[in-house]
């Protein structure tokens, strides 16, 4: 099983990865339920793996999104928001979903 820490790391912040295409792979991940493994398994566009890299962090500590979004060029005040602004979208999905 592959462990978080070998997971592609981000170049994008959440907020630099097309809406369509997070909103596209938190669906994916948090309302169907689908692992991480499988969705990165499924695609072979870098733009997909990276944003499905992005949505695993979603959960991650704050030390370890950061380490792991270590080349995204924006300070951790920023790259911290807008992963609270992405676990907002989960929620409101989930509404919208039950």
């Amino acid at each position: 099983m592959m462990h978080i820490n070998h997971l592609p790391h981000p170049t994008k912040c959440f907020c630099q990865i097309p809406s369509e295409t997070i909103r596209k792979w938190i669906i994916e991940r948090y309302i169907k339920n689908r692992s991480t493994i499988d969705l990165l398994g499924s695609v072979s566009d870098p733009m997909d793996k990276e944003a499905i890299s992005a949505v695993a962090l979603l959960d991650a500590d704050d030390s370890l999104l950061l380490q792991m979004m270590g080349d995204v060029d924006l300070p951790h005040h920023h790259i911290l928001h807008c992963r609270e602004q992405a676990k907002k979208l989960i929620e409101e999905l989930r509404k919208e979903n039950c």
